[in-house]
Order: structure tokens, then C-alpha cells, then sequence
């Protein structure tokens, strides 16, 4: 991927010299002194863009994961079983010293030891709400693109009532701080006469090597709240497909590389659609950044009866036709600010709809370097394309039966310029390398 970067200058000094003379008499005497700024140094400064893809779906299909469990348990002190609380007693800790856990806010983790309620395995459990609500986190150590599953179990605690058993999950990445799962659980929960666990899983792609995961307590800061226990998160070794046929791949923030496609479908029908959401990122610099589609080869492949009879025909001199699918399929793109892959009204469209997706300029972005993460939501149809409220919609009839048979690949390029001195910046002008 093309990037380009500014200058940065870290230190730029002068040399500073300054004599002085006397005269006694016949005997001339010098007083001097020189200040020499040694070791000047000029850096430039870098600009490297990464992409994510983070979701895809095919007729409504989400991209799913076929997924197996490898490796250890990623987070420390899960099951709350340290430090050791006697029976039928109850602590609460104000660091993570003797935890593992980080406190985030209030007052600390309260660990039981069946004081009010058993455990879901093991002798202890976790409440969030010790002395007032409180909120908990471990950073985990993570692969950039590499996908993870966070597992525990959520319990109300015996006669609570409901909504102040409600508990926040979240994942997030330590770097920038972007969201990677965010889900309130238990608000609908009624504490029994005992404890009563469900099990919440969440799959996530990391973006780099630190991961945080982070509990806190919703409901009433009263000192008593839901109960939480074995937390844990490891590694998923994945295969990855639609519910409705067609490959598809899901990766975290990384260079782009062979095999990294965000569309391949060998069997495209009027009227077919789907949203993936991507995002682009730049560490230390301010940058401008396009999503250009290029490098577009049209193939007509074979021509069929239905195809002639739709006025269709191969070019003359050329070695294979040029083919009509690429002008078909249509594009709309926004800011999904929450990450879920749904246009919901108020998001900022960032490419009207039934915008062809050969345009060369696809879309322009201003990216801060380091700065949270900006998600894009791109939905195709293969026919025209419309917006109804906030429901994105396809219509096939007008595909017709001219592009039977074809096919057609394109690059789609991410590319990324310095803001810095660089005001009349147009994705328009780009010519990629």
C-alpha cells in the first residue's frame, strides 16, 4: 500500500559564539566562551496506513466463523479464586495487587466466598458493586489480527430485584481506545433464592498485541449488584464462510497482503447485496486518506443465447470480450460509527447511493494519526441501488440478461497523504504508483 509522510523536526539548534577583549596597557588579554548545539537531528516523520475488515454479509447472510478454542486462557484470576477468602465471607479489594484485576472506578472488586450465593464453579465469585458501583479491567495480550473469544458467566445476585443486576461488558483496544465489543447483560435479571448463571460469549478480531477487557457494575450504586465469574478469553483458529454459499475473510488492522479481498463471489444474480464495514488507520500523522478502485478487468467469458438476444457481442480483435458486470454493481457507503454493520439514520454517508463501484475515487477520508478508529460501511447490490429511511435497498430488474456470464476483479486501494501543508488534496488527483 502506497503511503507518503511528512517531516518532522525534532531538534533544530544554532551555534551560538561569543568573544569578548580587554586591553590593560601594552598586555592584550581574551576572555571567550563558544556554545556549539551538537548532534542536530532531522527525522521524517511516518505515515503507515493499516486496514481492518471487520464484517461482511452476503443476502443477509453474516460472514460466520467456524471456530475451535487453541492455546491457554488469556485472562489471569478468571474465576476470582485468588487471594483466598474465608467461607461464608466476603472482601473487597481496592487495587489490582492481589487481583490481577485493574479497579477502573469505585471502590474495588468484591470477592465472595459463598456469602450470599454459590458460585458458578470453583469457591468464589466476583460482585462489581462492593461498597458502590465499580468497574474492572485486564489488559490481555493479543495478535493483531488474530480472533479471540471472551467467555463468562453472569449470575443476579439472590433476591435482587431487577434492573440492578445489570452488568457492562466491553472490549476494547488499548492503543486507541476503539470499541471491539461493547454489550449491557442482566438488566431483565430477578435475583432467586440462590444464584442462577448464564454464559455470555463474544468473538472479536484484535487490531494489536494489548487488549482490554473491562466489567462494570449498571445498576444502583447500593452495594449490591450481579455477580460475575470464570472470565475468560483464548485464541479462535477460524474458517470463515456466508450461511448462504461464498467464501469470505475477516482480519484486524494489518498491512494488506495477498488473499486479503473484501468481495469474492463466483455466482452473482440480479438483486444480490451485501454490507461489509472496514477501517483505515494512520499512526503519528494527520493524514488524507482514499479508497480507490483500480486495475478493473472485464471478461465477457462465454456468450449465451439470452445474452445475444439482450443485444450482447463479443468484441472484434480482442482475445475475450469485454464484459457488462462491473457497470451493474452499485455502492453505498457511511460512517458506522458503532462498528455494527446497520446504516442507521444520523450516520454520515460518506458515498450516495447507487454510486458504481468502479468510480475510480470511491471515497475520501481525513484520518487522525493515532486517533480512534473510523469505521466504513459499504453496502454493493448487483442491480440499482436505493436508501429508504435507513433501510438500503436493491433492486435486480434492471440487471438484465446482458451481463450473464461475465465477471470482472478490481483492486480496491487504500491510500494515504500527510494533511500537514497539503490544503488542495483531492483523492481525484491520486495517481497510485
Amino acid at each position: 500500500m502506497p503511503t507518503s509522510g511528512g517531516k518532522k523536526i525534532l531538534i533544530s539548534l544554532g551555534i551560538i559564539g561569543i568573544v569578548g577583549a580587554m586591553a590593560i596597557g601594552a598586555t592584550m588579554s581574551f576572555f571567550s566562551d563558544t556554545e556549539t548545539s551538537a548532534g542536530n537531528i532531522f527525522v521524517a516523520g511516518d505515515l503507515d496506513l493499516k486496514v481492518d475488515h471487520t464484517f461482511a454479509s452476503y443476502n443477509g447472510g453474516e460472514c460466520v466463523s467456524d471456530c475451535v478454542e487453541t492455546g491457554s486462557d488469556l485472562v489471569t484470576n478468571g474465576g476470582f479464586e485468588t487471594p483466598d477468602v474465608p467461607a461464608g465471607g466476603w472482601a473487597i479489594y481496592p487495587d489490582a495487587s492481589l487481583t490481577s484485576w485493574t479497579i477502573e472506578s469505585g471502590s474495588g472488586l468484591e470477592i465472595q466466598d459463598h456469602a450470599a450465593g454459590n458460585p458458578h464453579a470453583g469457591n468464589q465469585l466476583a460482585e462489581l458493586d462492593s461498597y458502590g458501583s465499580s468497574a474492572i479491567s485486564q489488559v490481555i495480550t493479543t495478535v493483531a489480527g488474530g480472533k479471540y473469544r471472551l467467555t463468562f458467566w453472569h449470575s443476579p445476585r439472590p433476591g435482587i430485584a431487577a434492573p440492578d443486576n445489570t452488568i457492562g461488558a466491553t472490549v476494547r483496544v488499548v492503543s486507541d481506545n476503539s470499541v471491539l465489543v461493547n454489550d449491557t447483560i442482566g438488566a431483565g435479571a430477578s435475583g432467586g433464592s440462590n444464584t442462577s448463571w448464564t454464559s455470555y460469549s463474544y468473538d472479536f478480531v484484535a487490531v494489536d498485541s494489548a487488549t482490554k477487557v473491562m466489567f462494570s457494575d449498571m445498576g444502583t450504586s447500593n452495594s449490591y449488584g450481579g455477580y460475575l465469574d470464570d472470565i475468560s478469553a483464548r485464541e479462535l483458529s477460524c474458517s470463515n464462510a456466508y450461511p448462504n454459499g461464498g467464501t469470505c475473510t475477516l482480519w484486524g488492522e494489518k498491512d494488506l497482503g495477498e488473499g486479503d479481498t473484501f468481495w469474492k463471489f463466483d455466482d452473482v444474480k440480479p438483486g444480490d447485496h451485501g454490507i461489509n464495514v472496514i477501517s483505515l488507520h494512520v499512526d503519528s500523522n494527520d493524514a488524507f486518506a482514499c479508497l480507490i478502485t483500480n486495475n478493473v478487468d472485464d471478461q465477457e467469458n462465454d456468450l449465451i443465447a439470452p445474452e445475444t438476444a439482450a443485444g450482447d457481442v463479443l468484441n472484434a480483435g480482442l482475445p475475450s470480450g469485454y464484459g457488462e458486470l462491473s457497470q451493474f454493481i452499485r455502492a453505498f457507503a457511511w460512517n458506522d460509527a458503532n462498528n455494527n454493520g446497520i446504516y442507521e439514520l444520523g450516520e454520515i454517508q460518506l458515498l450516495p447511493p447507487n454510486t458504481p463501484v468502479i468510480d475510480t475515487e470511491l471515497l475520501q477520508l481525513s484520518l487522525t494519526g493515532g486517533g480512534p478508529a473510523q469505521y466504513i460501511g459499504l453496502a454493493w447490490c448487483a442491480g440499482t441501488q436505493s436508501l429508504s429511511g435507513n433501510n438500503i435497498l436493491c433492486d435486480g430488474s434492471t440487471m438484465g440478461n446482458i451481463a450473464q456470464t461475465d465477471s470482472f476483479t478490481a483492486d480496491v486501494t487504500a491510500y494515504a497523504e500527510q494533511q500537514r501543508n497539503n490544503p488542495d488534496f483531492n483523492c481525484a488527483s491520486v495517481v497510485l504508483p
